[in-house]
């Protein structure tokens, strides 16, 4: 009896291993081979895997076979290898005989700066190689198209086939595109550990671990080495910012992290990332049958911010000299004082809701929280004042005990808002602003509906700045401008909702979205 345990015991140990290796290596994620050879000062680094984890690989084929045309999983694969065909018939290349017989599972884009160049940025493709003997067959002629010649010089124990517009080198497993021959030469030392690459970066390596192992796609963004190649400071203490594509029975997810740094940032800066940690109000007011919106928090002072940057930068003069001339205008022609009238109205909560595109325009609101409401209502008289001293009329209208004051500017546009609890409801007619006030009396509003909710539970995180889309409905509603042919329209009716936030916790910004597929 305790040899039967024991063998039975011995058994179970090795089907156990034998589990956790097959997962391990088949269902796990794949290495990043081109992080490898991608230069340490890459600014931004984008990874596909075209042949993802078997467990990826079954998420996302369970999400496309609920599009139309694609519910076969015989020939899913086959669909997949149409559409790309279509694709990159498009662009005049052949897939089936260009790319699909050495094309390997990854492809890759860095973005490096040049060299003694103060600014330009140059691009590097890296895509690995199942073939080689395919590759080395279909490469020359792919990168020969359109006559472009090149000479062959020895780099690193590699063939560097050098170009004036493009330059290349086929490794063992990868294939190194360069816009230029210094570029090639610089992923060559990378993947040669001659000089260090991305993959040896500690800060790379650190984002990269606050994501999903197992993704479809990475993006990863140097914002510190991007300021300085523009002489300017870091980004509001921001330096790098990483996210990634991951298929799940529930949709697509993007996740991503951003570290954030108290101490480097200004103070606008910190005020903003402070309203991250809040939860979006303005949903509240927007019509149940809204389509679309976006919430910011501490729009104000990101503007004023920014401002600052660019006018201590002689390269953004001619931008602010526009700016500065649209402050002047406004004030002449409109009778409105910008810094003073309307950037305060943008120091709290700001939100876009749209229900429609129409010839005739948006429909939709635009949705205000100031800090000072007294203060802001003082700035919505002065903004009529002026309008009306400068020919515009104006129409007073009351919903629900709510005066709605509407501006007629003469051939510029038509405006209406309404200052309620605390909320500038505005709109391009009485309307808009009439049906934002009812649905919140009413409480029939977005932040009511449970296909706002429910995508926002699906994306993991709710707070700070959003986004939210209903595809199809947005599509139906805005049929008038928006044609996109029955095959689009079908395949965008079994995709739902779009969500996504950036919520403030402790250092760091945490992303958060979905894409739900029905």
């Amino acid at each position: 009896m305790r040899r039967l345990v024991a063998a039975v015991t011995g058994l179970l140990t090795l089907l156990g291993i034998g589990v956790v290796a097959g997962y391990l290596l088949v269902f796990a994620a794949h290495p990043d081979r081109a992080a490898r050879a991608a230069p340490a000062d890459a600014a931004i680094y984008l990874n596909l895997y075209l042949q993802p984890s078997t467990g990826q690989k079954m998420d996302l084929f369970q999400l496309i076979g609920r599009l139309p045309g694609f519910r076969d999983p015989a020939t899913l694969d086959e669909k997949i290898h149409d559409v790309a065909q279509r694709l990159f018939g498009d662009l005049g290349l052949d897939y089936e005989a260009d790319l699909r017989p050495w094309l390997g599972n990854q492809v890759a884009v860095a973005v490096t700066p040049g060299d003694g160049t103060n600014g330009v940025l140059h691009l590097l493709l890296l895509a690995s190689v199942g073939d080689p003997a395919s590759a080395a067959a279909a490469v020359p002629r792919l990168m020969g198209r359109g006559g472009a010649t090149f000479h062959a010089e020895t780099y690193r124990g590699e063939q560097a086939m050098i170009g004036d517009d493009l330059s290349y080198a086929l490794v063992a497993d990868l294939l190194l595109v360069a816009d230029t021959g210094e570029g090639l030469r610089a992923a060559l030392d990378a993947d040669a550990d001659a000089t260090p690459s991305l993959a040896d970066l500690p800060a790379y390596s650190s984002a990269m671990r606050t994501l999903p192992a197992d993704h479809l796609a990475s993006f990863y963004v140097d914002l510190a080495r991007l300021a300085s190649l523009a002489d300017d400071q870091p980004l509001g203490g921001y330096a790098t910012a990483a996210l990634a594509l991951v298929a799940e029975p529930d949709g697509l997810h993007l996740d991503g992290d951003v570290p954030f740094d108290a101490t480097a940032a200004g103070d606008a800066a910190r005020r903003a990332f402070a309203l991250g940690t809040e939860a979006a109000t303005l949903p509240q007011w927007m019509p149940a049958d809204t389509r679309g919106e976006a919430v910011v928090f501490g729009l104000q002072h990101s503007l004023l911010d920014l401002e600052g940057q660019l006018s201590a930068d002689p390269g953004f003069s001619e931008v602010m000299n526009a700016v500065n001339q649209l402050r002047a205008l406004a004030g002449l022609g409109l009778g409105i004082d910008i810094d003073r009238d309307l950037l305060p109205l943008f120091d709290g909560e700001a939100a876009v809701a749209v229900r429609a595109i129409r010839d005739s325009g948006p429909r939709g609101q635009l949705l205000l929280r100031p800090g000072d409401p007294a203060a802001a209502q003082a700035a919505l008289d002065r903004v009529r004042d002026g309008l009306v001293e400068r020919g515009s009329s104006v129409t007073i209208r009351s919903v629900r005990g709510v005066t709605i004051t509407s501006i007629s500017i003469p051939r510029v546009a038509r405006l209406a808002w309404a200052l309620v609890d605390g909320v500038v409801v505005a709109g391009l007619d009485a309307d808009d602003v009439a049906a934002a006030i009812e649905a919140h009396l009413d409480g029939t509003t977005l932040a009511a509906a449970g296909r706002y909710a429910a995508a926002f539970e699906l994306a993991g995180g709710h707070a700070g700045n959003e986004l939210w889309i209903d595809l199809p409905g947005l599509l139906d509603d805005s049929s008038e401008i928006l044609d996109l042919g029955n095959e689009f329209r079908d395949i965008l009716h079994q995709i739902g909702e779009l969500a996504a936030a950036a919520s403030a916790s402790a250092d760091h910004l945490e992303v958060h979205s979905v894409l739900t597929v029905k």
